[in-house]
């Protein structure tokens, strides 16, 4: 087996029944349990298959992080004019506290699925401890060397750096020591970048006041959205607020702000129906909610890139 490969986990959806399999098997040990070209021909196999953890190889792709951002202004929506944000940093700048959020992405081609673990800590220069990654409460295989993407917000910053697993330890419970990185790029996501949304939100009169009408959120960043709604919710520069939940993987925020009108009009939404289309700037988020919305805006990002 090539050292540019390792395990990563096979998915129910992956395998269908009366066709040969695109991959060989193993199990969390890296045995083989099925070649590639098998056919598997009943559901009870593939259930039997699930129970003992099937994962399949995958290689390695070159680091690459986001070439271009948004064009910054206020109001400026999905498909700005690209333009570099990039930046070197050291390390000891994004200041990486216990507990902080990060993203692991395994260097593979066609791999785009990323793993939520928390920073335990820092023993500089040698390693980052953080949690082992999990997917629906089971651990994933992880092997010493193997190589991540990991993503981190610091500020209105997103950085990036590449590391090795230096070791994956289960006792006394399971985490990574990950190599300490000399450098991280950054790229300052700013206010006005936006993600393609579709958000149900709950409009209040007040902070504590009575329903007053809801609406769709269809596009979102840091400092504001923009939201389609049937009944008419307010006049320009009226403050309004705002209850809904952000969800992004595992992770998930209920974000309640006021929330100024700073323009309308009117728009169809995408079945063609009529709609009262609000420009609305955010008042302030807590760290939690602002992490997990810039995570969207930069997902967005790599989206764009890639196509």
């Amino acid at each position: 087996m090539a050292d540019d490969e390792f395990l990563v986990p096979v998915r129910k959806s992956e395998i269908e029944l009366g066709k040969p399999l695109p991959f060989s098997i193993y199990d969390a040990s890296r045995n083989l349990l099925l070649s590639r070209g098998v056919i598997v021909r009943s559901e009870h196999q593939i259930e039997v298959l699930l129970e003992r953890g099937l994962f399949r190889e995958g290689r390695r792709q070159r680091l690459e992080f986001t070439r271009s951002a948004l064009e910054e202004g206020e109001g400026a929506g999905v498909g700005g004019t690209p333009r570099t944000q990039e930046e070197t940093l050291s390390f000891e700048a994004i200041k990486l506290m216990p507990d902080d959020t990060l993203q692991l992405q395994p260097l593979l081609e066609g791999q785009t699925e990323r793993f939520t673990v928390r920073v335990i800590g820092v023993m500089k220069p040698k390693s980052v401890l953080v949690t082992a990654p999990m997917v629906d409460g089971k651990l994933i295989f992880v092997r010493d060397g193997q190589t991540y993407l990991v993503r981190a917000f610091s500020g209105l910053n997103v950085c990036a750096f590449k590391a090795r697993v230096l070791k994956a330890q289960l006792q006394p419970f399971p985490y990574l020591h990950l190599a300490y990185p000399d450098t991280v790029q950054a790229m300052r996501i700013r206010k006005a970048m936006r993600a393609p949304a579709s958000i149900i939100v709950a409009v209040h009169e007040s902070e504590e006041g009575r329903q007053v009408g809801a609406g769709k959120l269809v596009d979102i960043s840091v400092g504001g959205a923009k939201m389609h709604s049937p009944m008419k919710l307010g006049e320009k520069d009226q403050t309004l607020w705002l209850s809904f939940k952000v969800k992004l993987g595992d992770m998930e925020e209920y974000v309640k702000t006021p929330a100024i009108i700073r323009s309308l009009g009117e728009e169809d939404d995408e079945q063609g129906k009529p709609m009262k289309s609000l420009g609305l700037q955010f008042g302030d988020l807590n760290q939690a909610q602002r992490l997990i919305i810039m995570n969207l805006v930069y997902q967005h990002l790599l989206k764009e890139e890639n196509v």
